[in-house]
């Protein structure tokens, strides 16, 4: 049954332009995808998270900032094992159910969790890092760098790195070259765009 959703935006004029995309965002949105306000300006559009998971390897993926579960329904529908991790409660129950509504609930495991303190006790052969870039007025800044997103994900990607753990990094357009290249080893870097305009890049590091 379809759920009709409003033409304007239930959070303010501000995110209207977010709103009119929600269709990008998930194409089953129609069907009851549940959001918030942060939710829907940060979620990964479906098409750019269904490619970051035929990209990815592994079996068993370590969704780290799942949020409303993009990502981790995207890994999902491909097959893959999702371990998603999330600490807002509400967030991760939006995700559970989003989940549900393409019928990929079974594949993720949802853990209520900060994901630095219980990295180190999860299985996982791959690991999606999608951090929080503080709302929309990361546009502003003239160089994002590592200490701006909310959590510093440093930490995570020394972890993947020191075990030779293939991982998937979205980054702010405006987000530091100087910092990309100081990644050691081989990186591969794509950046997610359409006609009109480039979204964001991902930074892929896949062990030789």
């Amino acid at each position: 049954m379809n759920v009709l959703t409003p033409s304007l935006s239930p959070f303010g004029a501000a995110t209207q332009r977010y709103w009119d995309k929600r269709r990008d965002l998930f194409s089953l949105w129609d069907q009851g995808v549940q959001t918030d306000e942060e939710g829907l300006f940060s979620v990964k559009p479906e098409r750019f998270a269904l490619e970051t998971a035929d990209i990815l390897p592994g079996r068993r993926i370590l969704d780290a900032f799942c949020g409303i579960g993009g990502s981790a329904i995207a890994f999902a529908r491909r097959g893959k094992r999702v371990v998603a991790t999330d600490v807002e409660p509400h967030r991760l129950s939006m995700a559970r159910h989003n989940a549900r509504v393409y019928g990929v609930d079974q594949r993720i495991d949802f853990l209520h969790a900060d994901v630095f303190t219980v990295l180190e006790r999860l299985e996982f052969d791959a690991l999606n890092l999608d951090p929080p870039w503080g709302g929309p007025s990361y546009n502003s800044k003239a160089e994002f760098l590592w200490e701006d997103f909310a959590p510093d994900p440093t930490p995570l990607i020394e972890f993947a790195l020191a075990r030779r753990i293939p991982f998937a990094l979205g980054l702010p357009m405006n987000f530091s070259q100087k910092a990309i290249a100081d990644l050691p080893g081989d990186v591969r870097i794509i950046v997610a765009q359409d006609d009109a305009r480039s979204y964001f890049k991902t930074v892929y590091y896949r062990a030789q």
